[in-house]
This record gives C-alpha cells, sequence and structure tokens, in this order.
C-alpha cells in the first residue's frame, strides 16, 4: 500500500504536466463551446458595427453558439484594442473593425504597444470607399466650388475629423492642405454625432464611408463631392473621384472592415476563424445583407495578402504625414 502511494505522488506531476499540454489542443478541437464576443471600436450604427452585426448574426447559425456585440468607441480604437488584449487568446474575443486601426492609426497615435504586431488581420467582412460629403444647404456643389468658395470665406468651412489618425482624419488634413489651410478639421467621436452636426450646419463637411451617408444623400439632407478613391463607388456612381474633379494625388488606398485576433492566438484557432468568417462572407444571404446597407463587397484575401496591404497602406499614409507634418498624439 505504501509502495503505491509512493508510486502515485511520484507519477502525479507528470500526468498533470501531460494534462496542462493536452488542454491548449482540446480547446482548439472543442472550440467554440461558449459565446464569443466581438468588440467594436466604433459607436453603435457605423459600418464596423454594422458589419459586426451582420457577422453575428451568422456565426449563431453556423457555429451554434451565442455571439456578443460590444461596442467599445474612444481613444482612437485603443479602448477596443486594450478589451482584447484584456482577454485570452483563446479565439473567443475578436475585433471587429477598419483596418484603419492597423494602417493608419499606429502612424499618429502614440500606444505602449505595436498594434501590427500585437494583432492579426485575419479576413474581411467588408469593402469601404470615403466620400466627402456636405450639408445640403452648402454653396459649393463640387471641388472646383469647394476650393474656390474657402478662398473667399477663409477659417469659415469646417471639415470633421472622426478619430484621430483615422481614415477621416489624414483626409480632414489632406484637404485642409489643399485649401491653403483656410479650413478649420473639428474633432468627432465617430460618425454618428459628426452626422448630425452636418445636417444641423454645425459643420459643413466629412468624409465618410460611402454606406454611412447613402441614404442621408438619397433623402436630399447631404450632398455627395468627391470619392477619395480610385474607382467610384457603385452606390453613388454619378459622383466624381477626386482625380476625375481635378486632384490626381488626392486617393486613399483601399480600406476594409474585418475581424482582427490576437497575434498569440495558435494557428489552427485562427485558420478556423478565417475560414468560417469568408465562409460566411461569400454567401448570398449574407451579400445580399451588405448592398441592402450600401456595403461594398469585401476582397477574398488571406491573411498574408492582409498583411501586404496593411504595409502598403502605412507606406502611402506615412508619406502623406511627414507631407503635412502631422504631430504624434499622446495616447
Amino acid at each position: 500500500m505504501f509502495a503505491d502511494l509512493l508510486k502515485l505522488r511520484f507519477l502525479a506531476p507528470f500526468a498533470l504536466s501531460w494534462l496542462a499540454a493536452l488542454s491548449p489542443a482540446q480547446a482548439e478541437q472543442q472550440w467554440p463551446d461558449k459565446p464569443i464576443r466581438l468588440v467594436v471600436p466604433a459607436p453603435a450604427g457605423g459600418i464596423s458595427d454594422a458589419v459586426a452585426r451582420l457577422l453575428s448574426e451568422q456565426l449563431r447559425t453556423s457555429l451554434g453558439v451565442t455571439v456578443l456585440v460590444d461596442n467599445k468607441p474612444g481613444g482612437s480604437a485603443i479602448v477596443a484594442e486594450r478589451a482584447v488584449m484584456a482577454s485570452p487568446a483563446d479565439g473567443y474575443t475578436w475585433m471587429v473593425g477598419p483596418s484603419s486601426v492597423l494602417s493608419d492609426i499606429p502612424l499618429t497615435v502614440k500606444t505602449p504597444y505595436d498594434p501590427q504586431k500585437t494583432f492579426t488581420y485575419v479576413a474581411e467582412g467588408g469593402a469601404m470607399l470615403h466620400v466627402l460629403v456636405a450639408n445640403a444647404s452648402f454653396p459649393p456643389n463640387n471641388m472646383k466650388e469647394l476650393l474656390e468658395y474657402t478662398k473667399r470665406h477663409p477659417r469659415a468651412v469646417s471639415v470633421a475629423n472622426l478619430s484621430v489618425g483615422t481614415r477621416s482624419n489624414l483626409l480632414g488634413e489632406m484637404l485642409r492642405e489643399k485649401s491653403g489651410n483656410e479650413m478649420l478639421v473639428v474633432p468627432y467621436k465617430g460618425s454618428a454625432p459628426a452626422i448630425v452636426d452636418l445636417m444641423g450646419n454645425q459643420i459643413q463637411l466629412t468624409f465618410e464611408v460611402v454606406s454611412n451617408v447613402v441614404p442621408f444623400i438619397k433623402a436630399g439632407k447631404l450632398k455627395a463631392i468627391a470619392i477619395a478613391s480610385s474607382t467610384r463607388s457603385q452606390y453613388l456612381p454619378d459622383v466624381p473621384t477626386f482625380a476625375e474633379a481635378g486632384l490626381p494625388d488626392f486617393v486613399m488606398p483601399h480600406a476594409s472592415v474585418g475581424v482582427f485576433l490576437l497575434s498569440s492566438t495558435p494557428q489552427p484557432l485562427v485558420d478556423r476563424i478565417q475560414a468560417e468568417v469568408k465562409k460566411i462572407v461569400a454567401t448570398p444571404k449574407y451579400r445580399q445583407a451588405l448592398a441592402l446597407q450600401s456595403l461594398d463587397l469585401p476582397h477574398d484575401s488571406s491573411p498574408a495578402q492582409l498583411k501586404q496591404v496593411l504595409a502598403t497602406t502605412m507606406e502611402h499614409n506615412q508619406a502623406i504625414i511627414e507631407k503635412l507634418q502631422l504631430k504624434i498624439s499622446p495616447e
């Protein structure tokens, strides 16, 4: 009896080590067996929130688990990023947001961590084109008229900056430079409050994702001036690009909204989640839902391709920041 107890005491640590070594693999095999949380670095009502809710609806059906959308706006996505970083890298906490959180924001917002090393872009949920929109009563109707108007009315025109370091921030600063620095850039915490003030004429302009403003344009409450992309939007076919409007260097690389995971997430889980998201976004039901909200179709890109797109975008935007001498903002 005593010998048996000694034997068990000797083997126990090895047994525990063996179980611990198996637990991550077992967890991956059992995934998902509890609720999944989609952390969104923006308020409800914007494109990231819309994509997160479309994904959550489809994921509930395909995975058979509860999928929660957790909006955490603020801090140029830092609030949301830290919420994800505080969670285990076990595939149950995702960030669903714009690609700018990895390609644009890190260039202008100082953080104690490297977002591109901390997160992996897994798959796109939708593509984004940005459009310059104005209050419906704003006199200019095109870029030529707008630039002439700002010269005649110095510092009387305001363009919204939806968050420091985002695409709207860079585009707003680019537009201010084109106006001879006669335009004001006003900070906002997200799209919704900026659109409210735009329709109320507290500000005159903002750069927005096409899907967020198509309903207001159709209703006559806003008007589109130009598209900040290399191509026109399928939802605003009559609106020219900035190049077509006479500003060939006023363009932004491809942007998207999709799923990010902690880089420390085990590769089998990354592969599984990527496959689930790609399967969902390829379905007619999901694509019809995107079209109903005027969201552009996502690119079918691998994480490696997405990483290259982010690198190219960062290089492009870094050149803009250096040219305009934009300062790094405190966290």
